[in-house]
């Protein structure tokens, strides 16, 4: 695991600045405290540079790694799960390997395979490989966009980063926030790929490459999720053939040189990836699991359940409200505007998790790949309902007030919508009604429809029912531009690398292929995962409700956080901007605080935004 840096001059009369690449190295120690490496091209055109957080082949795999001359040099981040089958392959046609990594897999992979290279990885990567003959640069996400990486092309030179504040720190560029950006933001907890919270900063999207040679640059797509074929066999052979593919993801991901454990939450994905774990595991496992106060709100108690079956070394720890002393350092690592307060007990648990162990396994993407989440079950409910009420029942309830039929108000707007504008409404936290009264006029009149459009042209990408089009678009939004975002950020202010075995593409793929009806059901929701798994667990242990990884923000925000809260978002850098009614705004946090509503999540990301303009003085046009 490492942060990666990197330049590249497009023009051929151009020459990088070596000063600057390790500069935004020295912004990414905490991605790689072991090590650092810089390869620059002998014609001063490209320059490579990496921190490493040492894994696999400690003492030998120091990067930048090249071929056998050197004329193919890469810097990486991530981890190769198939990489000593793909070596016994490559040197089997007469590869010569210098180190046991799986960086330098990559390497002479690419020299067989080119940019195709890509295709054949299994894990979670970003990468840069400079092919000096061909003078290319490839720049390469994995799938599901676990590992980040960001770019800016700027006066004639392309520079690249594992984390965007690395960028912050290259000189002479003139940034502009990009307000459609900041809706998106706004509307949805997080900027997503391509774009950031800068017009000029770009992501690369997952499942993307970035190819830069003959003076340009392109992007193109080597990856996507799509419709696969019905699983033709009976349910009994699906489910082994999911337990198998289970066993598979968790083993694979149990390489390392360094002391490795898991995540617990309680809940079913991560004390399935524990079960597994302590069945491959000759040692108990180590395991790491965060609470809160609020008993309410905290499965710590059904962590322990796990945790007692199998044995596990466990280690328990909970968050209280004065996390609001870390706001500034959890808004830095992010390095852009960022909603998802639940990287609060993230970033935590990898605080306490890092005493023990370098790498932890988690269950992110249960919910994705086999139907966990209420909404789910919602917008199913929502569809069957649109088919089955009368127009003129729905017309007649767009008529109540808001004031005294709110509640049957909204629901008749979503039963009026088409499905994937219906979706769209249950997965944003700000809708166009309160945009209207809560934007300035002047950001209203500089923002375009993109926000809108966003999970709409996502719910039509071709799967045939309604439950697959919504996992869908999770898949392609909510799961890599927060989630994987907040994990990979969290760990990594730590220095600890987390793995997602429910995450492996195969596993994914092979997800795409069963039923709907044996996802979410009368019955409940994960239906076949609980099936393929029932014997890990105590009777009745995956039967509870899902809490999810939440936070009791509402009494926080309430509590402890109510005048840090007032003061950011009514006065300081973010009244500064203009970009909100100061009226509606004041509206809003005194319902939210007189408790006549429940504004959390919107003003948990309006004070993550104040944060972050303070925490980056930005001084840019808007």
């Amino acid at each position: 695991m490492c942060g990666i840096a990197g330049q590249l001059a497009i023009g051929r009369d151009r020459r990088i600045d070596m000063a600057e690449v390790r500069a935004m190295v020295a912004t990414i120690v905490h991605r790689g405290p072991d090590d650092d490496g810089f390869f620059e091209d002998r014609t001063g055109r490209a320059g490579l540079g990496m921190r490493r957080l040492s894994i696999i082949d400690v003492a030998g795999g120091k990067q930048p790694i090249g071929n056998e001359d050197d004329s193919v040099v890469c810097v990486f981040n991530g981890e190769i799960y198939n990489f000593q089958r793909l070596r016994a392959e490559l040197e089997a046609k007469g590869h010569v390997f210098r180190t046991s990594t799986d960086t330098e897999v990559i390497v002479h992979l690419y020299e067989e395979e080119g940019t195709a290279c890509v295709n054949r990885l299994r894990g979670m990567f970003a990468f840069a490989l400079w092919d000096q003959r061909a003078e290319r640069l490839l720049i390469a996400r994995d799938r599901l966009g676990k590992k980040p990486l960001y770019y800016e092309e700027s006066r004639g030179t392309l520079s690249f980063a594992s984390e965007i504040h690395a960028l912050y720190v290259l000189g002479g560029r003139r940034r502009e926030i990009d307000l459609a950006a900041l809706d998106l933001y706004l509307t949805y907890s997080y900027v997503p790929a391509p774009h950031s919270i800068f017009t000029t900063i770009r992501k690369l999207p997952p499942g993307h490459v970035l190819i830069a040679e003959n003076g340009s640059t392109r992007i193109e797509r080597y990856w996507s999720l799509a419709p696969q074929s019905a699983w033709g066999a009976s349910r009994q052979e699906l489910v082994r053939a999911l337990r198998t593919k289970l066993e598979e993801a968790v083993a694979i991901r149990l390489v390392s040189d360094v002391p490795l454990g898991s995540f617990l939450s309680g809940g079913t994905d991560s004390s399935t990836v524990v079960a597994l774990m302590s069945r491959a595991s000759a040692k108990p496992v180590r395991t790491f699991s965060i609470g809160f106060d609020y008993e309410p709100m905290s499965e710590l108690p059904h962590a322990r359940v796990i945790a007692e079956r199998y044995r596990t070394d466990h280690h328990e720890f909970r968050v209280s409200a004065d996390a609001a002393a870390i706001l500034p350092a959890v808004v830095r690592h992010f390095g852009e505007p960022f909603g998802d307060s639940s990287a609060l007990p993230t970033w935590y648990v990898s605080e306490a998790a890092r005493r023990h162990v370098t790498v932890v396994l988690n269950g992110d993407g249960g919910d994705e790949l086999f139907g966990g989440y209420a909404w789910y079950r919602t917008g199913l409910m929502l569809d069957r309902a649109a088919s089955l009420a009368p127009r003129w029942l729905i017309g007649l309830a767009l008529q109540l007030p808001l004031s005294s039929g709110g509640r049957a108000r909204r629901w008749a707007e979503r039963l009026a919508m088409d499905p994937p504008a219906r979706f769209a409404s249950l997965r944003r936290f700000l809708d166009p009604s309160w945009k209207r009264r809560l934007y300035s006029s002047e950001l209203l009149q500089r923002i375009d429809s993109l926000a809108d459009r966003y999970l709409v042209e996502l719910y039509q990408a071709g799967f045939d029912d309604v439950l697959s089009r919504m996992q869908h678009v999770d898949l392609m939004s909510y799961l890599p531009e927060d989630l994987l975002v907040k994990v990979d950020r969290m760990t990594m202010a730590h220095s600890l690398e987390a793995r997602s075995p429910l995450l492996d593409h195969e596993l994914l793929e092979l997800s795409t292929r069963i039923p709907a009806e044996l996802k979410v059901g009368p019955a409940g929701t994960k239906l076949l995962l609980r099936e393929a798994v029932a014997d890990l667990f105590p009777v009745g242990f995956l039967d509870r409700p899902k809490m999810g990884f939440s936070v009791p923000l509402a009494r926080w925000l309430r509590g402890e956080l109510r005048t840090e809260c007032e003061r950011k978002l009514l006065g300081g850098a973010l009244a500064d901007r203009r970009w909100f009614d100061a009226a509606t705004l004041r509206q809003i946090v005194e319902q939210h605080m007189s408790a006549k509503r429940d504004w959390s999540a919107q003003l948990w990301n309006l004070l993550m935004l104040a944060e972050w303009l303070e925490a980056y003085d930005v001084a840019v046009s808007a």
